[in-house]
């Protein structure tokens, strides 16, 4: 079969996309207001982009072409952190993903313990594993009205991980029970690992 995106809806050829590039990691991102009010949500088009400075990088979907709070805050305090979710919270982070109005505070709606980070003011998610303050680097805008989405660069100045997953210099993925995003409302689980060893071209 061969789709050509013209003959597709909006709404259809985003489902399409999220149903292709998967599974996707999520970015469970806080981040302060300029008044105060905390404010958290989970983004699924998120990676890295390089490993020295640490970069990562994330998309904000606007909502009916209106810029997202995430968004809004982190464009006017220049900070955010990022956690990683597992299983153990998934169902309190799918909580924040409904259509909170500005004022409101997820980590209070959910039921999530803010901590003070190190760096920047945001605070982290208590019950995350993996924690990595951010500041920003660059928002860029992509996609057509109302579609578009705020693409949000910025470098990691600060890790946290939990001694129950970090040993030896390395993650304990088994430990850490991260979730990812598939399709629509599916979600999968990475405790399902297999090994492959990179190949070297000395090795034959």
């Amino acid at each position: 079969m061969s789709i050509n995106m013209t003959s597709l809806s909006p709404l259809e050829g985003y489902q399409l996309l999220t149903s292709i590039i998967v599974p996707r990691p999520i970015a469970f991102v806080s981040t302060m207001a300029e008044d105060g009010v905390l404010n958290l949500a989970p983004f699924s088009f998120f990676t890295a982009i390089c490993g020295r400075p640490p970069t990562i990088c994330f998309s904000v979907i606007r909502r009916r072409g209106e810029k997202k709070d995430t968004a809004r805050n982190i464009a006017a305090t220049q900070e955010f952190v990022v956690n990683v979710v597992s299983e153990g919270f998934a169902q309190w982070m799918n909580q924040t993903a409904a259509e909170y109005l500005p004022q409101v505070d997820e980590f209070a709606v959910a039921g999530f313990t803010p901590v003070a980070s190190s760096l920047v003011r945001p605070p982290r998610v208590g019950e995350a594993l993996i924690s990595m303050e951010c500041r920003l680097l660059e928002i860029r805008e992509y996609g057509e009205m109302p579609y578009a989405a705020d693409f949000v660069i910025g470098e990691v100045v600060q890790f946290h991980l939990s001694d129950d997953i970090y040993r030896d210099g390395a993650v304990d993925f088994s430990a850490l029970k991260a979730v990812g995003r598939m399709g629509r409302d599916l979600y999968c689980r990475t405790g399902d690992l297999f090994e492959m060893k990179r190949p070297r071209l000395e090795d034959g």
